[in-house]
């Protein structure tokens, strides 16, 4: 490969990987969104999204990353050349956040005995914020170790790092369903639709577009008599 075609590839690449991590984190911030609105159902939907977010994650983080190794290593003149840049000092690993499960939420948030209806309350909202505060935290966390990856190829593996995640998303949301949205559906159903997500009205939108142009698509085939 030239040089230079090597050298605008690396930047493709590079951008790749920066935009799945994007992709993961949007996905996990739905999952946020969904919770905020105490809707179970649509929480259960986003995880089962998120989870095959993850895995193309997974899979297509691994494949871009042994493209780059390949390019940097025939790109080597390049780095001292400044063609590409080299690994940044100061990248390391960052401690993901500490899992939350449901026996986490049980033990931190606990509802034992009779209680008033203001005390249940507080607890299932706690609970809620725990969660949600893990899961924003876990945000930050995909987004600055793929950020840190696609500096330096060498410090974590990202497919693990996307495992890892998921797992731990998975873990706290199911956690959430069970200690609040199923073993208090009254209450939560009180909640829900309070917070409507605001990546259910873009999807409105952007489905709504696509709609009125296949329409138009398929009125041009009517009038020009194709199929």
């Amino acid at each position: 490969m030239h040089k230079h075609a090597a050298v605008l590839r690396h930047r493709e690449l590079t951008q790749e990987l920066y935009n799945i991590g994007d992709e993961v984190a949007e996905y996990i911030e739905h999952l946020i969104e969904a919770i905020e609105d105490w809707d179970q159902e649509l929480t259960l939907d986003c995880l089962s999204e998120l989870a095959e977010i993850v895995e193309d994650a997974r899979v297509d983080s691994g494949r871009i990353v042994g493209e780059l190794i390949g390019l940097r290593h025939a790109l080597v003149s390049g780095v001292r050349a400044g063609s590409i840049s080299a690994s940044v000092s100061g990248d390391f690993e960052l401690e993901p956040p500490r899992a939350i499960t449901a026996r986490t939420l049980e033990l931190r948030f606990p509802l034992e005995g009779p209680q008033a209806i203001s005390e249940v309350a507080h607890v299932l909202r706690s609970r809620t914020e725990c969660v949600q505060a893990y899961l924003r935290e876990m945000v930050d966390y995909v987004l600055e170790q793929t950020n840190a990856v696609a500096r330096n190829l060498d410090m974590i593996s990202l497919p693990h790092l996307y495992k890892r995640a998921g797992t731990g998303v998975r873990d706290a949301a199911s956690a959430w369903v069970q200690t609040v949205a199923a073993s208090h559906p009254a209450y939560a159903r009180t909640l829900r639709g309070g917070n409507p997500p605001a990546f259910l009205e873009e999807r409105a939108r952007v489905n709504a577009i696509v709609e009125k142009v296949a329409a138009k698509r398929a009125a041009a085939r009517k009038a020009t008599g194709t199929a």
